[in-house]
């Protein structure tokens, strides 16, 4: 059954996962309720929206030439003790300029906030460029974080983490893809950002195979679906970057095979048994409580770089119901937290994972 992975899986297996049936808010709140509710969501997106791209922008260390940064540094956080997150990993400062990126297609946004963002991205690059440069370090360009000073972080760590590297190429290219849109044919620039991808995606091409790499939790050792699904991805996409920019040295072959290599482990990891796609394969190490394998990062996943037909998928759906039903019953919350809603109370289901 595992080649039903990326398509239908099986009725009866489905039948079996007691998959709810889509509802239909209008049904279960009076009207005037879910207007209300719906106003004072969209009220909240708006203003979270502007909050959080503040506080993302804050998380750059600028070129000002302030601070303890190198410019272009990305922290996961400004909290520098309990706890002290004031690093820069890899796979979350890609996550943040893949969205920051998306940014600059938004008409809405003023011309002057958009030369700041260039300016930002531009500075993750040459922080990149800086971090591939970084002799002597134990695992390469797996390493899962850096100090913000662009220095090597030492200290023992879950490594290597390789979806990193793949993340970060996938940003890059997604600049270059704004770059060339706004270049009038000239890809000078282009070709500048695809030589950084192209020593990601070498790496990557060398290591998605190896067994013991840290998942995205640091956790567990293995073989992990989060991290092979990023590396196809980013194999993908810089394949087509290669065609896109002419770049004969055969490259874009190299990422094309080891693309499909990658397609062809990937349904390895839907678990016929238990009717869901589980998070690590050939566990080698790190956390031995976690023994269903069921895991959000599956999730997280799909969204990150996911194609619509696998994020649409039932495997997916499977995995996303299963695990909405063991977070329902670990939670009380999820049962009795109630809100207030245009003056009668309404029950309110609290996020999982």
């Amino acid at each position: 059954m595992r080649q039903h992975m990326f398509g239908d899986v099986a009725a009866a297996e489905m039948h079996a996962l007691d998959m709810p049936n889509a509802w239909n808010a209008e049904a279960l709140f009076p009207a005037n309720i879910h207007r209300a509710a719906t106003q004072a969501l969209e009220s909240w997106i708006t203003a979270q929206d502007a909050f959080s791209r503040k506080h993302i922008l804050n998380n750059f260390a600028s070129s000002d030439g302030n601070g303890d940064a190198r410019a272009g540094a990305i922290c996961a956080s400004p909290s520098r003790k309990h706890p002290d997150y004031y690093y820069a990993w890899t796979r979350d400062s890609a996550l943040v300029v893949l969205e920051v990126i998306a940014w600059l297609d938004d008409n809405k946004l003023d011309y002057m906030l958009k030369d700041e963002l260039k300016q930002r991205l531009d500075d993750y690059v040459e922080f990149t460029r800086h971090l591939q440069g970084l002799k002597n370090l134990k695992y390469g360009l797996g390493e899962a974080k850096f100090h913000m000073d662009g220095t090597a972080f030492r200290a023992p760590w879950c490594n290597a983490q390789t979806d990193g590297p793949a993340l970060r190429a996938r940003a890059i290219l997604a600049y270059a893809q704004h770059v060339i849109k706004q270049a009038n044919g000239d890809t000078t620039r282009a070709h500048e950002l695809f030589a950084l991808v192209c020593t990601d995606l070498d790496y990557v091409t060398k290591v998605w195979m190896h067994p013991g790499n840290c998942d995205i939790w640091e956790e567990s050792r293995g073989m992990h679906f989060y991290t092979l699904l990023a590396q196809k991805t980013a194999l993908e996409e810089g394949a087509r970057m290669a065609h896109t920019l002419d770049v004969d040295n055969g490259v874009a072959h190299v990422y094309e095979r080891a693309a499909q290599e990658i397609s062809h482990k990937l349904p390895e990891f839907w678990d016929v048994d238990h009717g869901y796609i589980v998070a690590t394969l050939n566990k080698t190490g790190g956390i031995q409580t976690k023994n269903s394998n069921l895991d959000a990062q599956a999730l997280l996943a799909a969204l990150h770089h996911g194609t619509p037909k696998l994020l649409t998928s039932r495997a997916v759906a499977a995995t996303v119901n299963r695990l909405v039903h063991v977070f329902d019953r670990l939670y009380v919350v999820n049962h009795v937290q109630r809100t207030k809603i245009d003056g009668q109370w309404v029950d309110v289901a609290a996020a999982v994972g």
